[in-house]
């Protein structure tokens, strides 16, 4: 890294605390993000009328008109996912109990990769428009299943939350946050969220939330502009893309409508060619 760059990152770094620490929204600042010599090795366009499930599971539950007690106070269920007019609909709704087998509650779905994308590093992305969900989070994230394993080291995996959207109808609504979690003999690690304010209107928008990962650390990005950079908790080992959106477990929950929709255009993983 040139002299300019290390200036250049050292005050971003300062900005960054800065707003992390009195918890103040800030633009995406950073460089737009190069994917030179990176070919598009994995995708899911949802061009079709039905998930694919050679590409996709149910991360929590299962598919095939299943629901599931979720540890949130809802349930997961796959009324709620939906493939119509080229993009992925997960969405939030509330069933009042009439219907036999889904008794009165929150529901909501989470997606996973697993069937084919379980693996390390690159440019991951997803183009889609937030929830509108008060206590919602609709979420777009990397996991593996030794994520939450305090016996193990960090290095064989770790909960990189690319983009979270928490905030609609509460304050710094229109912010997303990116966090990492990881577990170790000493308890739960994470860094701390960053605001990142989404120009426009995230929830009527499409944009796009994406993340540059290798052996190094990871660089977090809104509409192609470096949001955050860290070292913090690198993951050696394979993960999976997650997409959810579900309901927290708090007081207030509302939605706007019938249900609140997670509406995601595509996912895209990139890395680096073997070409030459």
């Amino acid at each position: 890294m040139n002299i300019f760059m290390r200036i250049y990152y050292f005050f971003m770094s300062l900005i960054m605390t800065f707003c992390i620490t009195f918890d103040i929204p800030a633009r995406p600042l950073g460089p737009p993000v190069d994917l030179t010599g990176m070919e598009l090795v994995w995708s899911d366009e949802f061009n079709g009328d039905s998930l694919d499930t050679t590409k996709w599971r149910a991360h929590n539950g299962s598919l095939g008109g299943s629901v599931t007690k979720a540890y949130e106070g809802g349930y997961y269920c796959d009324r709620c996912i939906e493939v119509k007019d080229g993009n992925l609909i997960l969405s939030i709704k509330y069933f009042d109990g009439s219907e036999p087998g889904y008794p009165e509650g929150w529901y909501f779905a989470s997606i996973d990769s697993m069937p084919s994308f379980f693996d390390a590093y690159g440019y991951f992305e997803c183009r889609a428009k937030l929830a509108k969900a008060v206590s919602g989070n609709c979420a777009f994230w990397l996991n593996c299943p030794n994520a939450y394993n305090y016996d193990l080291p960090k290095e064989e995996g770790v909960e990189v939350d690319i983009m979270e959207s928490m905030r609609y109808g509460i304050d710094h609504e229109g912010c997303v946050e990116n966090n990492i979690h990881y577990f170790d003999s000493t308890g739960h690690q994470k860094l701390r969220a960053r605001w990142v304010i989404v120009d426009g209107n995230p929830y009527e928008e499409f944009n796009t939330y994406g993340l540059k990962w290798d052996e190094n650390g990871y660089s977090f990005y809104v509409n192609g502009k470096e949001c955050r950079n860290t070292d913090f908790g690198v993951s050696n080992g394979p993960e999976y893309i997650v997409l959810s959106n579900f309901m927290r477990d708090f007081t207030k929950k509302e939605i706007v409508g019938d249900s609140a929709d997670f509406i995601v255009d595509y996912v895209r993983v990139y890395r680096q060619s073997s070409a030459g």
